[in-house]
This record gives C-alpha cells, structure tokens and sequence, in this order.
C-alpha cells in the first residue's frame, strides 16, 4: 500500500506539493486506500475522494497502530571532500535506525562550513522522503556541521569508529542493550591522532571495524550494523 505524508483534519487527509507530484507517479486514483503519515507520530489509512492539480484530499478510515522507537542513534560523520556523497548515504541510514546525523568538520575537511550548509536543505528532503519506504514515523534529523572539538553528545555509549584500532572491536563487545548511542566516522584520510585524543576525553571509545580500510560510505554501513547488533 503506498504511504504518503499528509495533513490530518476532522477525519481527513490532504497531500499537497510534492506529495501530490508522488501521487500521479504512483497513479494514484479516486477510490484507492493508502497510508498516511501526518507526521506527528500517527500513521492512518484512507481512501481518496479527489484529486486535484495541487491538492489530493480523502476521508480517513483508521488510525493504524505503530510502534514508537525507542533507541537513540547519533552518527558523527566527517564531511567528505565531495559532499555530494552524503546524498547517497541518507536512504540507507535511514533505512538502518540512525536518529540523527551530524556532520563534522575534521582537520582532513576541505570544504568550506558554507558549502555543507548548502547541502542541509537537500539532505533533509532526502531523508523526508526515505521514510515512506521504509516505514519510519519521523524522517532522520540532520544538524548543521559542527567542528570535532565542539561535538557534544548525551548517549550512553560512544564510538569511534578507527582504521588504527587494533585491539577492540564491537565484535569483542558482549552484547547489552542500551537506549542511545553515539557513533563517530571520519571522511576520506580517516582521523588525526589528536583527534582520536579529543574524541576519547569526549567518552568516544575507539573500535576496528576489521582487517581492511574502509571507503567512508562502507565504514559508515558496517559500523551501523555493528552497533545495531550489539546495542540495539
């Protein structure tokens, strides 16, 4: 059943904007029922009454049950040279649980802080939309970059995620279950030993993620399913 994102009102629903432009790619017609999600951690079923060139609108049938996520996962990601390789990434950390991305501006970084705003906008209509596929209630928050000295961070555990790191990996971790985690990948060059230093006074422990160097997007994939195994 396709599942749109909408407003919710006195028993109906109403897409609008690109939602609408998703409606007619999907062919959606008068009678069919899909989902909608309004955002506010409610997810209906409904049927379409009317389509219209900017507003799709129907009555709502039921209030389906959802189930509310309770675990917490921050990724702290060194912004790559080309930004443009974080768009390829928000699907599938959405698809994998993480809550809330943050970029970070490394000693390795060479784009400039106003050039990654740039991209927030777009990374956030990304994560919008990633939602609809995979079911999630609340899209993947995105944060504007911080610099890794003034990263800050409330969860339970915390992870670096280190090509250098011999001796411990999440492998070696006895599985425990814990509310919120924070996770820490560098961008292309990986991450200085001042920085490793930093991120351990924060509380990050740094972790292998196995024999090989990881591109960032591989080592971003492996550590979230790593810390989702273990913690989640």
């Amino acid at each position: 059943m396709d599942r749109f994102l909408g407003e919710v009102k006195d028993s109906r629903f109403f897409l609008k904007g690109e939602e609408v432009k998703h409606a007619k790619v999907k062919r959606v017609k008068k009678g069919q029922i899909v989902q909608i999600n309004d955002l506010k951690g409610n997810i209906f079923t409904g049927v379409v009454e009317d389509i219209g060139k900017d507003l799709v609108q129907g009555k709502i049938l039921k209030k389906l049950p959802v189930k509310e996520e309770k675990f917490f996962l921050q990724l702290f990601l060194g912004v790559p040279n080309r930004p443009s390789k974080i768009d390829d990434l928000i699907e599938p950390i959405s698809q994998l649980g993480v809550s809330q991305l943050i970029p970070v501006i490394t000693e390795r970084t060479a784009v400039k802080e106003k050039d990654i705003l740039r991209k927030i906008n777009r990374w956030k209509k990304i994560a919008l939309n990633s939602i609809k596929q995979c079911g999630r209630l609340y899209p993947l928050e995105i944060l504007n970059p911080v610099k890794l000295k003034d990263i800050k961070t409330e969860a339970e555990k915390k992870v670096v995620f280190f090509e250098r790191e011999k001796h411990f990996s999440l492998k070696k971790e006895k599985i425990k279950k814990a509310n919120s985690v924070a996770i820490f990948i560098g961008g292309e060059g990986g991450i200085t030993d001042d920085e490793i230093e930093i991120l351990s006074k924060k509380g990050f422990k740094p972790a292998s993620l196995g024999d090989y160097i990881l591109k960032m997007e591989t080592a971003v994939i492996v550590g979230v399913c790593q810390v989702n195994f273990v913690y989640r």
